[in-house]
């Protein structure tokens, strides 16, 4: 089975409750939508989440462009993303390039899990069972008064048993009253996850580390910058609360660090 054709559509997709972070405020989705077509009839769709309308061109357009590497190239997922990355070493893949290699990568191994017909989980080689999951979609930066107000419903959009809160505020005591509401109303038999979405420097991340402890979070997400790792690291051992970093690593090597 041979690659014929990658295609890349930019769209804006309203969301029930848009993010509102330490780091920003997005009204709408911005996505783009892959399909890795090959001649056998067979499609991989994926996504890419750009995070800013502004930058939908230059993805699609990347996408585009990576996808004419390996046109007419076997559906050998591993094989697609070696060839392209050993194409771009010089320019490395971070960034932009790294979310279109990752976009590419995702809609060659949907391919390959439909060629066989096997959920993906099997293609890779695992199985299927339950997989414990909480409802990131609310509890995003407002007054902490009105933050808690989203809980019942979070927890009934899918039977869940974990939240995660979005917490960076320039005043701490209304990160602190939030997670408190929040807590108040979930009890104890919920977990409660909370995310800075890289807000803070190395010192004020260890400072509210700590002042969060006895708060019963179940971790602490990206207080810096995620590829800070030494820094991660360094807050990790100064504070009780585990400390949670990788949705926006790209790849294998990037977790490896």
């Amino acid at each position: 089975m041979k690659i014929t054709r990658v295609n890349a559509r930019p769209v804006m997709v309203p969301v029930k409750r848009p993010p509102r972070s330490a780091s920003g405020e997005i009204p709408q989705a911005p996505l783009v939508l892959i399909d890795l077509e090959t001649d056998a009839g067979v499609v991989g769709c994926a996504y890419v989440f750009t995070f800013t309308r502004a930058m939908l061109a230059p993805t699609v357009g990347c996408i585009l462009a990576l996808g004419d590497m390996i046109r007419g190239d076997a559906l050998v997922p591993l094989e697609i993303e070696a060839k392209i990355r050993t194409r771009l070493t010089l320019l490395d893949t971070p960034g932009l390039v790294g979310i279109a290699l990752a976009g590419i990568d995702m809609a060659a191994w949907d391919a390959h899990a439909k060629a066989r017909e096997l959920p993906l989980v099997c293609a890779l080689g695992g199985q299927i069972k339950p997989v414990r999951a909480y409802n990131s979609c609310g509890l995003w930066i407002d007054a902490p008064e009105r933050v808690a107000d989203d809980v019942e419903g979070l927890l009934a959009e899918g039977d869940f048993q974990a939240l995660k809160v979005r917490i960076g505020r320039p005043d701490f005591a209304e990160d602190l009253d939030a997670v408190r509401r929040v807590k108040a109303r979930i009890g104890d038999a919920v977990c409660l996850m909370s995310d800075f979405n890289q807000s803070l420097s190395m010192n004020e991340a260890i400072l509210r580390g700590r002042a969060l402890d006895d708060e019963g979070l179940y971790w602490i997400e990206e207080p810096i910058r995620h590829d800070n790792y030494t820094g991660c690291a360094k807050i990790a051992s100064e504070v009780k609360t585990p400390i949670q970093i990788g949705e926006n690593l790209l790849n294998p090597q990037e977790m490896q660090k």
